[in-house]
């Protein structure tokens, strides 16, 4: 993020530093956390565009109330920049959870998490012809239900944020092409005959 957008961030109490990372506050990410679990309460689509940065310059709009008038070369930079600064922190509240690694250029999905997910989402039973939004909420039922179990094992003070990171985690794998891989496994295994007799 540009100087000028991080002395805006942090001067309203957007954004923090932690070493050369810039991150969401905690009161935005609480902010997100709560808009993320309306989302879910309301029975959205756990895909469906660009939400979570929808909802991240919504609370950081909300945040600001009154006070969003500033000099255009400050209030321009920050929120140019808060998509990734979204994605950073989401990144680094999915490692504390053991979801995801972070690493310079790239998030990697814990191994064992993918794993457990795979296996779930082979027992995700579908009818043909069930759409893929049908399909999507199915598999993230699986995708929340591990992130759960995960953030009451290995990081319970944030576990207010694993609706958050579950549409995160999952709407990543949708961008990198894991996602549409299981949809296509599920499917494929759901068109096959239920048992192969070759006597």
């Amino acid at each position: 993020m540009h100087p000028s957008g991080i002395r805006f961030g942090l001067s309203r109490g957007l954004i923090q530093l932690r070493g050369e990372e810039v991150l969401l506050s905690d009161q935005l990410l609480d902010a997100i956390s709560l808009e993320a679990q309306l989302h879910l309460h309301l029975g959205r689509p756990p895909i469906d565009g660009n939400f979570l940065v929808d909802i991240t310059v919504r609370a950081a709009q909300n945040a600001l109330g009154n006070q969003q008038e500033g000099r255009r070369q400050e209030v321009a930079p920050f929120f140019a920049n808060l998509n990734r600064t979204m994605y950073y922190t989401l990144c680094r509240v999915a490692e504390r959870a053991g979801l995801a690694r972070k690493e310079p250029r790239r998030l990697i999905t814990d191994p064992e998490f993918w794993d457990e997910f795979s296996n779930g989402a082979v027992d995700v039973k579908i009818k043909p012809g069930k759409s893929i939004a049908k399909l999507q909420k199915s598999l993230f039922k699986v995708c929340h239900e591990i992130v759960k179990k995960r953030y009451a094992e290995n990081d319970p003070d944030n576990a207010r944020h694993a609706d958050l990171i579950a549409l995160f985690m999952f709407n990543f794998w949708n961008a990198t092409g894991l996602l549409p891989m299981a949809q296509a496994v599920v499917i494929l295994g759901s068109n096959l005959p239920e048992s192969s007799n070759t006597n």
